[in-house]
């Protein structure tokens, strides 16, 4: 729990140091038991959405969701379209990210999202994991351990180093 709200914090800290353009202050509290942490922190106007408030799936402090497997994510817009299920066809656009803040690949750059069968093993893991969890219209940011990703081989010619952590912002953006 405690690794979880540090990456996420550390994510949320890339990002906002990465990104050109104008920021913003925001102060955030976090309540921690009998303890109150305040935090103040830049946050770049940029494409990439921060959440705003805690995911309303999960029931803890923290903004990330971490699964038995140890996928984390953090649903930062809500849809309302269809759930995603094993077996159905969806269409997500991505931008892959390493820790980082190096991008590795992007649908959007291409402006062609990927479909594939979920469930089947057509891609990683972590994807077919974490693009369950979602509607039509969701927008999240997957953070996938090596072990559901591409592992100690990595992969890209080596734009993804072996045992990397790889963050995915994604939208689903339809079910069939």
């Amino acid at each position: 729990m405690k690794k979880t709200f540090i990456l996420a914090t550390l994510i949320i800290f890339v990002f906002t140091c990465a990104a050109s353009g104008q920021t913003r202050k925001k102060t955030t509290t976090i309540r921690r038991g009998k303890s109150k942490i305040v935090r103040t922190t830049r946050i770049a106007r940029t494409k990439i959405s921060v959440p705003k408030r805690r995911p309303m799936n999960t029931t803890s402090t923290s903004i990330a969701t971490t699964t038995a497997s140890g996928l984390s994510y953090i649903i930062t817009e809500r849809g309302s379209g269809e759930q995603a299920a094993a077996g159905k066809t969806v269409t997500v656009h991505y931008t892959g990210l390493l820790t980082s803040g190096a991008k590795f690949d992007s649908s959007l750059d291409r402006n062609e999202p990927i479909s594939f069968p979920l469930g089947m093993g057509r891609v990683i893991k972590g994807w077919d994991e974490g693009i369950a969890k979602l509607r039509v219209g969701d927008k999240a940011m997957l953070i996938i351990p090596p072990a559901l990703g591409y592992g100690a081989k990595g992969a890209g010619n080596g734009e993804i180093p072996p045992n990397a952590t790889l963050i995915f912002i994604v939208e689903l953006v339809g079910v069939k």
